[in-house]
């Protein structure tokens, strides 16, 4: 795993190749994906264009790729999406041993990574749980609810509580979590094809090479709730794949063009508060701002199945497939401060005091 790293493509190579990637294989298997899973073929492709590389590049490029990707096939992108996050602890990590093994593969996508981190920000007991061992290692158990991309990644970063309110991250291959009868699928309506998982873990070993990072479990939930009140760049991307359905209607493409207008306002606004502002401020702006991109986003797909007509009602269909990503980008994510900027939203919307 340990080798010199390739030289690093253009911020216009990358986009390039992915742009490529996306016009040639993604869009025109879509719909088939969304019935089929996504294949790692995928992902693989995407590597190879430099867009599993962006983590730890400018993050404006990264949200360039995401939305290339999202507008191409939304299920694709949530598996590419969640590679990212493990390239960045792995960068930062203290931890020589394991960046010298897995940060050149990960960057350069020979090693796809998922993650499983997202259960660290519910409230009520710990669903998973490290406990300290001999030599640096820990031993983890509990459930991981929600992991994307099962039997595409080779990694998974995983987090759990530790004692003195301590979370820990461990980047663990995959087989050592796919024990006898600890692997639940979910069962989804929208995005199944990205192979979610629920897992469970009885006395799971983590070695001292494996360890990432800790860090205090306030401190990571702030960051993470200050992040997450942001816009998702693959929104604006599921936005230009919508608009760009509408399109093909006459009746529709004056719906097209007003959310296209839209949607490049609401872009600005979105990025201006990320690049201009600290994460910490700005947190109701935010939030709306993200209400709104979402609303747009389902209003846009119901406009596709409208314009598709009954046939839309088909679960291989585009519009379809539209509709579900459009949903998924509702509760992708979501808080209870996203719900509420959203249910003040409507609210504004129907008149409602």
């Amino acid at each position: 795993m340990v080798g010199s790293p390739a030289p690093r493509p253009s911020d216009a190579e990358v986009l390039s190749e992915t742009s490529r990637v996306a016009d040639e294989l993604l869009s025109p298997s879509a719909d088939r994906t969304a019935r089929d899973g996504v294949p790692r073929s995928h992902l693989d492709a995407l590597g190879a264009s430099g867009a599993l590389g962006l983590a730890t590049r400018n993050p404006a490029l990264l949200r360039r790729a995401t939305e290339i990707v999202s507008a191409a096939d939304g299920a694709t992108w949530f598996v590419y999406a969640q590679h990212h996050q493990p390239v960045r602890a792995v960068a930062a990590s203290d931890n020589r041993i394991l960046r010298d093994r897995w940060l050149t593969p990960l960057l350069t996508g020979r090693t796809l990574s998922g993650h499983a981190i997202s259960h660290l920000a519910r409230p009520g007991p710990p669903a998973i749980t490290a406990t300290p061992g001999r030599y640096g290692g820990w031993t983890l158990n509990g459930r991981i609810p929600w992991l994307t991309g099962w039997g595409l990644a080779d990694v998974v970063l995983v987090g759990a509580v530790a004692p003195d309110d301590r979370v820990l991250f461990a980047l663990l291959p995959s087989e050592d979590l796919d024990a006898p009868q600890a692997v639940h699928r979910h069962t989804l309506w929208s995005m199944a094809a990205t192979h979610a998982v629920a897992v469970d873990l009885h006395s799971v070993a983590v070695t001292r090479d494996q360890v990432v990072s800790t860090a205090r479990h306030e401190d990571w939930l702030n960051t993470y709730l200050h992040h997450n009140a942001n816009t998702h760049p693959a929104v604006f991307g599921h936005l230009r794949a919508t608009t760009r359905y509408l399109g093909r209607y006459e009746a529709f493409k004056g719906w097209a063009d007003h959310a296209t207008l839209l949607a490049d306002r609401l872009r600005g606004h979105a990025y201006g508060l990320i690049d201009t502002r600290p994460a910490h401020e700005a947190i109701e702006e935010r939030l709306a701002t993200r209400a709104a991109v979402v609303d747009l986003a389902l209003r846009s797909a119901a406009a596709c199945l409208a314009a598709s007509g009954a046939r839309a009602m088909g679960s291989d269909t585009t519009a379809a497939r539209l509709m579900g990503e459009a949903a998924f980008h509702l509760v992708h994510g979501q808080t209870p401060r996203a719900q509420h900027a959203y249910a003040h939203l409507t609210d504004v919307r129907t008149g409602m005091p």
